[in-house]
């Protein structure tokens, strides 16, 4: 009878135990269904969760790993040796190039489709210089939740470099966080200071603290050229219009304000702290972008107006500017917006101060090519002596593993 009773008790206790395990593990299935993660993500080690704390990989140990501060303020701990990158922000690919030089290609496992799509030229450069990004994953558009978070945990990432305007806009990269992945973002926000605090980041994350140090250190030698001589100036303050030229002349495109918590950022913010006045100040909008009403346009009748371009393959009539645009297509191009309803009679047009720009250049390390060149035609009496074009050209043949090619400021002459 007492041995009945035994396994009788024994059976229970089995029957128990599957029970227990079966419910843990529907528990798991649905939590990863409804939040669209799988389970490896949510059973990953978080240290901090906000933004703001410290971030800790679930394969990292203090002894194994170590702090460093990224530009969104977030304490984040990072492997000893970081040997796998994914690239989240394809932007990045200048100033990580710049920093690791022939070694760019070797360090990346996967990137966003950014570049290949936005800027082309500087997509097939890279990838005509290291043949082997091409065989890289691309993993889609950040911005449009197009990339997968599992994706990404596939190829096994020592660390994930995104960008600050992606904090609270990228699906993929909140789940990556949560897991304890190292993610650490960037910023061109200020385009004056954030590309070197990003770089010398970079250089601290990769052990190349003496090569940032010298490209920053150049760079701010170059903005110098600009800045300091700007505060010296006196005298009636030159307004600007700047508007992206992505749509090509026939749709306004995008002007450069604050975005939509009144910060200045990108362009907008690199106008702000020149000596202009820039007349789509009051603009706002996602990442500090907005259309101006071509009415308020031809009021304020701007004395200079600067289109930026790219190559922005998906639109034919785009203002193209950068590796692989050439000095006659880009100047047809730029003559059509002085073709727009009213702007003939617009200052800027009458008087030959109608300008394209890389729009690139207010977004990474070479930045600096951007203030000198706006501050040229802003006031060109007060700075006759600075070449942009001279100090892009180089900077390319001093840091860049890709060489110096095609065309990136153009000016229209007064009819």
């Amino acid at each position: 009878m007492q041995r009945k009773s035994l396994i009788t008790f024994s059976l229970l206790w089995a029957v128990a135990g599957l029970v227990l395990l079966g419910g843990l593990s529907l528990r798991t299935h649905l939590r990863s269904d409804d939040n669209n993660v799988s389970p490896e993500l949510n059973t990953a080690v978080v240290d901090g969760s906000q933004p703001s704390g410290t971030v800790r990989g679930k394969h990292l140990s203090d002894g194994n790993s170590r702090q460093v501060t990224d530009l969104a303020g977030r304490q984040v701990n990072v492997p000893q040796e970081v040997h796998r990158v994914v690239l989240m922000r394809g932007m990045g690919l200048y100033d990580l190039s710049a920093l690791l030089g022939d070694e760019t290609a070797d360090r990346l496992v996967g990137w966003d489709s950014s570049l290949q799509s936005n800027d082309r030229d500087a997509y097939e450069r890279f990838t005509e210089r290291f043949p082997r990004l091409k065989e890289i994953p691309l993993l889609g558009d950040s911005l449009r939740n197009g990339v997968s978070a599992e994706a990404i945990l596939a190829l096994q990432p020592d660390l994930i470099i995104g960008g600050t305007y992606m904090l609270g806009q990228t699906q993929a990269l909140e789940q990556l966080e949560r897991a304890g992945v190292p993610i650490v973002y960037l910023s061109s926000d200020d385009p004056l200071r954030d590309p070197q605090a990003s770089l010398l980041l970079l250089g601290e994350v990769f052990h190349r603290l003496e090569r940032a140090r010298e490209i920053v250190d150049w760079v701010n030698r170059e903005l110098a050229t600009v800045l300091e001589p700007m505060q010296q100036l006196t005298g009636p303050v030159c307004s600007i219009y700047v508007e992206a030229g992505n749509f090509g002349a026939e749709k306004y495109g995008n002007t450069f304000g604050s975005n939509q918590q009144q910060q200045r950022v990108h362009w907008g913010s690199l106008l702000h702290q020149l000596r202009c006045d820039n007349i789509g100040e009051n603009v706002s909008g996602p990442f500090g972008m907005g259309v101006i009403q071509p009415e308020y346009l031809l009021t304020r009748d701007p004395e200079v107006i600067v289109i930026t371009g790219a190559c922005w393959t998906a639109i034919p009539e785009s203002l193209h500017l950068g590796y692989g645009a050439d000095r006659t297509t880009a100047v047809h191009r730029l003559s059509r917006f002085a073709d727009r309803p009213g702007w003939s009679d617009l200052r800027a047009v009458q008087t030959g101060r109608l300008y394209g720009l890389n729009t690139r250049l207010g977004s990474h390390i070479m930045s600096f090519v951007a203030v000198q060149q706006l501050a040229q035609w802003l006031y060109p009496a007060a700075f006759p002596g600075i070449n942009p074009q001279r100090s892009l050209q180089e900077f390319h043949e001093r840091f860049m593993p890709i060489p110096f090619s095609g065309q990136w400021m153009v000016e229209l002459k007064a009819p």
